[in-house]
């Protein structure tokens, strides 16, 4: 893994070493695979970088992003638009090779692919003069970068080459700016209640997939029911904000949330539900309780449950000893750095993966693509329960070969998610 990979000397500088990365070429490794084939599989298949000209307020404001499409031998490449101030190409690529691990550990007909658009929205403030933050001029910023996006990645969307859903920065109605584009609903997934080829359950989907994770872990790895556990969550968008609903229902106490702007602690647990109307009232969880909470004291608390829902690599090497949590639920997409796992494993923490936990999302875009054509519409409660079966079978998969082996459930999922995606490739292209 010291050697440069063809796609790094073509861009000139090494992707730096990531969970996936590493756990990929040791799943290989233990498979007897050659360097080279393993090296398909962690490298994109396809890299595209876009100049977007956006058409906003009378200026021209540009901005840049990439498309990273990772493996398509299962499906269609799939995974969300990333508007964010820090993206970046090999963040991109990491992504989308999580989103092929994570189709392919749910045993669903897609592969992997992800698109970052690098917006620094203090730039555009400062190029069309305005002073006070304006939360509409920002959506509607958004709004038409994606359509510009949309405008030039036509060919990818229009053959279902590429099927894009909401990420950070992005939600329903940019995904209906998209649609408006291709007029194929099958385009888009992710799309506002109401549109041609919507699915009911989906805006939740990703938050509920990782409740049904964290009371299988609760249930099953910590034997503690839910009514008797603490919980720490650190980020409040769509996925935190489900799984604590979620949560709260089942009698959790969740202690401490919180977001970009700061945080709420509350030793006695917080009233999830008035949270909710809050942080949709004020935009933040701040202020929500007199005590507060800043995010690497939330990451410390002596908690049962700890879930990461918000950013990559919030744990890492120099703060993973301060984790004191039973179980981390891995709702954000590589919240754990690859030079913190050994660290947690060696003190006992059970780790549900991301690929697992928070896979409930491409699940049910997995069920509005397919559905996207048709005139029956699936029920709210169908789409759930398709979720908790797939999630489901994924865990007793994981937990049922990491009691045999003795490996940790990152490490059996990617192994499970490797041969399926190599045995794809292998039918298809005789690698």
């Amino acid at each position: 893994m010291d050697v440069f990979s063809e796609s790094e000397v073509l861009i000139g500088s090494k992707e730096p070493l990531t969970r996936s990365m590493f756990l990929m070429h040791r799943a290989g490794d233990r498979m007897g695979l050659e360097k080279s084939i393993i090296s398909d599989i962690v490298d994109p298949q396809q890299l595209v970088v876009l100049r977007l000209p956006v058409k906003f307020w009378g200026k021209i404001f540009v901005v840049w992003g990439c498309i990273s499409l990772h493996n398509n031998a299962r499906g269609p490449y799939k995974g969300g638009i990333r508007l964010s101030p820090d993206v970046s190409l090999w963040e991109t690529v990491e992504l989308s090779r999580l989103m092929t691990l994570k189709t392919a550990i749910s045993d669903i007909e897609f592969g992997g692919g992800k698109s970052g658009i690098r917006l620094n929205i203090d730039d555009a403030y400062g190029l069309l003069g305005k002073k006070e933050r304006d939360t509409e001029f920002e959506k509607a910023l958004g709004m038409a970068i994606c359509e510009e996006f949309a405008g030039q990645a036509r060919k990818y969307l229009d053959d279902l080459i590429y099927v894009p859903a909401p990420d950070m920065g992005t939600g329903p109605d940019e995904m209906a700016c998209i649609f408006n584009q291709t007029l194929n609903p099958a385009s888009v997934t992710g799309k506002p209640e109401g549109i041609h080829g919507w699915l009911p359950g989906r805006k939740e989907s990703t938050g509920y997939g990782c409740f049904r994770s964290t009371l299988r872990l609760m249930q099953d790895i910590l034997n503690i029911s839910p009514s008797d556990s603490t919980v720490a969550l650190q980020g409040f968008g769509n996925v935190g904000s489900h799984v604590a609903l979620y949560l709260a229902e089942k009698g959790a106490k969740i202690v401490a949330v919180t977001d970009y702007y700061g945080g709420a602690y509350d030793k006695k647990g917080l009233h999830i539900h008035g949270l909710d109307r809050y942080v949709k009232e004020n935009g933040t969880v701040k202020g929500f309780t007199s005590e507060e909470i800043t995010q690497e004291q939330l990451l410390s608390l002596d908690v049962d449950v700890l879930i990461p829902a918000a950013v990559e690599n919030v744990i890492r090497k120099d703060n993973a000893h301060t984790v004191r949590a039973a179980g981390i639920v891995e709702a954000a997409n590589a919240p754990i750095a690859y030079d913190a796992m050994d660290i947690l494993e060696d003190k006992g923490t059970k780790i549900l993966p991301d690929i697992v936990a928070n896979s409930g999302g491409v699940i049910a875009s997995m069920e509005e693509y397919s559905r996207s054509l048709s005139a029956i519409k699936i029920e709210k409660k169908d789409v759930l329960k398709v979720i908790d079966d797939k999630i489901n079978n994924s865990l007793d998969a994981v937990f049922t070969e990491s009691e045999k082996t003795g490996k940790s459930f990152s490490e059996v999922a990617v192994h499970f998610a490797l041969r399926r995606v190599y045995d794809a490739m292998k039918k298809r292209w005789h690698i």
